[in-house]
């Protein structure tokens, strides 16, 4: 079996349903001049990251459809009322889950555009974070693209635009390519990621892992004229 590359986890990228939640604000506690955690809102952040996280459990097990609110209170150990104080329901939660699908995915191709150059070893590794981040969220990415074709379409199509744009920065490294063409290659290049990404999820090319990054590298490499960009 390959050995599976492992790269750190950049540290603004959590878990899409569970994880810390954000940072609350604070307050100075009277008469200490010490800054005091808001802890009221440390524990609504607390029970909404749960909430989510029970749903994607839920989700995975029973299905969307056949998830109930109270499937997802039960499981999460909470009331269903307060269910109803974070969110509408359970379209609101897949909408949670999709805007920081979306965020994080964005980050990633803002952060491929400040890759120092388009060597083997550069993409090779923006490739296997992209990779590693998917396999480590895949029961939320799963129910992302169940949901992808329903209720997510029309917000998803914008997103990709989004993304072609941090895809083609900065523009003097696509100058080999018609600005037209820089932006059908980057699209070939997106959706080739999200068509792989639940075949990968799936464990099925966990033994071909290695090999599978590097065919993945040359594709990258050829698609975007790499070592026209390069010089070479």
């Amino acid at each position: 079996m390959a050995e599976r590359d492992r790269r750190p986890r950049r540290p603004d990228v959590g878990d899409y349903a569970v994880g810390m939640p954000p940072a609350t604000r604070r307050r100075t506690a009277p008469g200490s001049g010490a800054p005091a955690p808001d802890l009221r809102a440390q524990h609504k952040q607390l029970t909404r990251a749960r909430l989510v996280s029970a749903a994607v459990d839920v989700f995975e097990e029973k299905g969307y459809d056949a998830t109930t609110v109270d499937d997802v209170a039960a499981r999460a150990g909470a009331a269903r009322a307060t269910f109803y104080l974070h969110f509408s329901g359970k379209a609101d939660i897949v909408g949670e889950l999709a805007d920081r699908i979306w965020a994080d995915t964005g980050r990633k191709f803002a952060a491929f555009a400040e890759l120092p150059d388009w060597s083997a070893a550069s993409i090779r590794g923006w490739l296997a974070e992209y990779v590693e981040t998917g396999e480590e969220n895949k029961k939320a990415l799963k129910l992302f693209a169940e949901q992808l074709p329903h209720t997510l379409r029309r917000q998803h199509a914008a997103h990709q635009q989004e993304f072609i744009r941090s895809l083609t920065r900065p523009a003097e490294r696509w100058s080999h390519f018609t600005r037209p063409e820089a932006k059908r290659r980057a699209f070939l290049l997106i959706n080739q990621l999200e068509t792989l990404m639940p075949s990968w999820q799936s464990g099925r090319w966990d033994r071909e892992r290695s090999a599978m990054l590097d065919t993945l590298t040359a594709v990258w490499r050829a698609t975007l004229g790499a070592d026209h960009a390069d010089g070479s």
